[in-house]
């Protein structure tokens, strides 16, 4: 690892691209990179791979563009934001055939794919030291139970995840949780500055270990 430069790269959903907020304001990536380099005093330069509507399996097949490849190969710091689309995707598919058990495999098939992406960065990563951070899904619509059913099982599941080497799941969900006025903007589904910022501490207060002991 260069001491004096690290790599950072964010690939992702509409959260990974910063959608919510104006063009030039700062999302949690932009956030995130600053509050680290706060930490290590080391200048980081950052990559976004990003786009709104992806799927997990569109950040998997992400993974085999050639500028993402070179990019995991050198990244120190990786963020991936993934699975909120598969599960807005299960819920319109639930309100036309009312099936609960297509939401729970479409939950399996999610945290299954992000298994894959993680498998994927492993074994394209050349650096002797990286870290992984995943976010779990936050709650954009408190009140309705089986959005909030859903993506707790979601989290649950996805929170095995952080067993793997140098992984880690950081919970956004009880960041959001009963703060979603202040951190959403009415009616939104996509945070707000407030809440970009409260995604990159909560990522930051994750630690940095093992590139930062």
């Amino acid at each position: 690892m260069d001491i004096n430069h690290l790599r950072y790269l964010a690939i992702g959903d509409s959260l990974t691209a910063g959608i919510g907020v104006p063009l030039l304001d700062p999302g949690f990536v932009e956030y995130y990179r600053y509050l680290s380099h706060q930490i290590f005093k080391r200048r980081i330069a950052y990559q976004k791979n990003a786009r709104s509507g992806a799927t997990t399996d569109d950040v998997l097949k992400m993974l085999n563009s050639p500028t993402v490849t070179e990019a995991v190969n050198c990244a120190n710091i990786i963020t991936i934001t993934a699975g909120g689309n598969d599960l807005i995707n299960a819920a319109k598919k639930f309100l036309v055939n009312k099936d609960e058990e297509s939401i729970s495999y479409a939950i399996k098939q999610t945290v299954n794919n992000i298994s894959k992406i993680l498998e994927k960065i492993h074994h394209l990563d050349k650096q002797d030291q990286y870290i992984l951070r995943l976010t779990n899904l936050y709650n954009p619509f408190p009140n309705i139970p089986i959005a909030d059913d859903g993506i707790r099982a979601f989290n649950s599941m996805l929170n095995k995840l952080s067993q793997e080497p140098n992984v880690k799941v950081v919970d956004i969900y009880s960041v959001f949780k009963d703060n979603e006025k202040t951190l959403l903007p009415p009616g939104g589904v996509h945070p707000n500055g407030s809440g970009y910022y409260q995604i990159a501490l909560a990522l930051s207060r994750g630690g940095y270990s093992p590139l930062l002991s």
